[in-house]
């Protein structure tokens, strides 16, 4: 039972109905209402202010009972609906802040070797700095295989097809932690007029039914890599975000080059993830 059925049961126990006909039946189940009402948590002022508003007009005086409960009812769906769907980009900045580490589940667009553009699946580990500013470490695979390791201080990187390793300084890019900080840069983008885009809906999992929290940017300034276009999904409830897309133009053109599909989050992860194997006969490059 959600929080509605039981106000709504709540509310309904609390009411004494006569069934016997009465020329004071209408009046004794105003003040029933009202009484009832009266004992309802501040929090509800707001729909209980306009209830009384309601139950003044001679169509609510002159309703049945049936048709009172249900226009309750409603009134009380409405505004706790109203109120669930209030969302700001703040909230999912503070949620993010709680963690360090992330893991990204999805695919991205690779060239492939005829030529043609190709989506292989792809995880990446990612462990921010001190301050959220920056990945610190990550390991990248590609279909199983990976391509980029890095521990904060050495880099592999690993081509499979010429079975080739280079090893250098640490990794500088993905430069901004898909977390707080990111969020914190886009929402500032927002308010500066750098984004050109800005659009939040809501809506369910198809497979979960949970709520959902959609939000759509783009923008055209190189400056930030533009031309660009994004799409993010968080869960209404813990304010996380769970899936994501981004394309290399501002209009959400094509296939996506990137599609985060799961992401899961930690407080931490073990530094062990992040050393690289060389493979065996592989040419290792030192710059």
């Amino acid at each position: 039972m959600n929080d509605n059925e039981r106000q709504f049961e709540d509310f309904v126990s609390n009411i004494k109905f006569d069934d016997i006909p009465d020329p004071d039946h209408r009046n004794k189940l105003e003040q029933d209402l009202l009484r009832v009402l009266t004992k309802q948590p501040r929090h509800k002022q707001q729909p209980l202010k306009i209830w009384r508003i309601i139950m003044k007009t001679k169509m609510a005086k002159s309703a049945t009972a049936a048709v009172i409960i249900v226009a309750f009812v409603l009134s009380i769906t409405f505004f706790n609906n109203s109120t669930s769907k209030v969302w700001a980009i703040e909230q999912s900045i503070e949620a993010l802040s709680r963690y360090n580490a992330i893991l990204f589940e999805g695919s991205e667009l690779f060239l492939g070797e005829n030529g043609q553009l190709q989506m292989r699946d792809v995880k990446t580990w990612t462990v921010a700095n001190e301050d959220q500013t920056k990945v610190e470490k990550e390991r990248h695979e590609v279909d199983g295989v990976p391509t980029i390791v890095t521990n904060g201080v050495e880099t592999w990187r690993y081509d499979p097809q010429t079975n080739t390793v280079i090893k250098n300084r640490p990794y500088g890019t993905p430069e901004s932690w898909i977390g707080s900080h990111f969020f914190e840069q886009l929402s500032a983008f927002h308010e500066e007029g750098v984004i050109n885009d800005w659009k939040v809906t809501y809506g369910k999992d198809p497979v979960t039914g949970r709520q959902r929290i959609f939000l759509t940017v783009a923008w055209f300034d190189k400056r930030y890599n533009g031309p660009r276009s994004m799409w993010f999904e968080f869960d209404v409830e813990s304010k996380l975000l769970v899936s994501m897309k981004q394309w290399e133009n501002s209009n959400w053109e094509g296939p996506s080059r990137i599609v985060s599909e799961k992401i899961t989050y930690y407080e931490n992860l073990p530094d062990e993830l992040f050393e690289f194997e060389i493979p065996e006969g592989a040419k290792v490059i030192e710059e």
